[in-house]
């Protein structure tokens, strides 16, 4: 059968790293650097998925406004150069445990059911260009699928790595 057919549920990994969103920056970053993960699913007790947590959020937190106002405000000629607010940033270490996983959730993001097709899952990650998707069954995360999990399932279907 082509891997375009086949459901979500026999290439996707169900074990998946969550966050809560009571975890703080300092333990999100931990977790980043322990994984060099960039993104992790958040999920409250049930394991309802609520969103995603990942750098970028953690990058707008500081930034004072958005990229596209920066751009235009690089474009006045009566203002100042504007430093990278990526790399100016004005931090305290008390933010590591004030800042929660809650503060810099994406709540709008796009999910796939274990039974839509790969094909389905490839084409809403090129659309919203991205490389990982939660797979979800009744609002409950049971796994994720991404650009890796359907490289290797080539892989292993043409012998190039171990089944």
């Amino acid at each position: 059968m082509k891997i375009e057919k086949l459901s979500i549920s026999q290439v996707m990994n169900r074990d998946v790293l969550t966050v809560m969103p009571s975890t703080t920056l300092m333990q999100l970053i931990k977790l980043m650097r322990r994984t060099n993960q960039h993104m992790f699913p958040v999920i409250d007790e049930e394991n309802n998925l609520l969103g995603i947590v990942n750098y970028r959020g953690i990058c707008n937190i500081f930034r004072p406004f958005s990229k596209s106002v920066s751009e235009i405000v690089k474009r006045m000629p009566f203002v100042e150069a504007v430093d990278d607010e990526d790399l100016n940033l004005e931090l305290s270490p008390e933010m590591g445990m004030l800042i929660l996983v809650d503060d810099i959730i994406n709540t709008t993001f796009i999910s796939v059911k274990e039974t839509d097709t790969i094909q389905e899952a490839r084409r809403l990650m090129r659309l919203h260009n991205v490389e990982m998707l939660p797979v979800v069954s009744d609002k409950k995360l049971v796994g994720m699928l991404s650009l890796l999990d359907l490289f290797i399932y080539i892989f292993k279907e043409h012998d190039i790595i171990e089944k």
